[in-house]
């Protein structure tokens, strides 16, 4: 008797699993999974970004509290894709690969900040910034929504906000300058079409279109504070002005989540 209960718990459990499997599978990628694996792109070049800053002393309080944050809420989300593979196992090679990145960058950010080290850690970032932005391409596809699409390149602004001025303080450290350099201008022409592609989609609503306006002006603000060499005192501007884009570009990365949600 004891060893058929025991048969027929193992076959209740085996058929639970199966069926909370299924309903994963079945419940398919949502806008917030989009938008979380979107996070992950933001996050590999604000932890960068934040790095580069203590190594410059420009805010070091606050770029400390960034490296912090950018850490505790990568390991976050990373931890829910990692849940979402168990019924989309095709992003789960992607994932294992993103783990690998993220760890070997968090191996640089861990020791004091040098010119060097801070190359090292944007170089590694960038490894990181190449698999989530294939895992987010994965999801996207997966979602097969137009919505998840928005979110995407809404979160793809979020992302350049930080990737630019991260390129910008290497640049004016003189880490590789040629290299910083392109990497900030390539990043701030992606920034303008990406802003421009959304300001014309003809399905924005008026907050969306309030908070792109937001975004535009301060986007010229923070071009113009790109535009002055050898000013080290436009570190702190230049700072300042990623994260107030950086909040604006995350409402509307919600805006539009929210407006799939519903």
């Amino acid at each position: 008797m004891r060893r058929m209960m025991r048969k027929l718990f193992v076959l209740l459990w085996a058929l639970l699993t199966v069926t909370v499997a299924y309903a994963g599978a079945q419940q398919g990628v949502s806008p917030g999974d989009i938008n979380a694996a979107a996070e992950l792109r933001m996050l590999s070049q604000r932890l960068a970004k934040s790095y580069v800053q203590l190594g410059l002393d420009v805010v070091p309080a606050a770029a400390l509290e960034q490296l912090r944050d950018s850490t505790l809420r990568f390991e976050r989300n990373l931890e829910r894709m990692e849940i979402l593979a168990s019924a989309l196992p095709s992003v789960a090679p992607a994932i294992k690969r993103l783990r690998g990145d993220w760890a070997a960058l968090n191996t640089v950010v861990a020791e004091p900040a040098d010119k060097t080290r801070a190359l090292l850690a944007s170089q590694r970032s960038l490894d990181v910034l190449d698999g989530a932005e294939r895992l987010v391409d994965a999801l996207e596809v997966a979602s097969d929504n137009g919505g998840a699409r928005r979110i995407n390149q809404a979160g793809k602004l979020r992302m350049l906000s930080q990737r630019v001025v991260k390129a910008y303080m290497l640049y004016s450290w003189g880490a590789d300058t040629a290299a910083s350099r392109h990497e900030m201008e390539s990043a701030a022409d992606e920034f303008g079409c990406g802003l421009t592609t959304l300001a014309a989609l003809p399905e924005n609503t008026a907050d969306v279109r309030a908070e792109l306006s937001e975004i535009a002006l301060q986007w010229e603000w923070l071009r113009t504070a790109l535009l002055v060499e050898g000013a080290g005192s436009y570190r702190l501007v230049v700072a300042e002005a990623a994260d107030s884009i950086l909040a604006a570009t995350d409402r509307l990365v919600r805006l539009y989540q929210n407006s799939e949600s519903r």
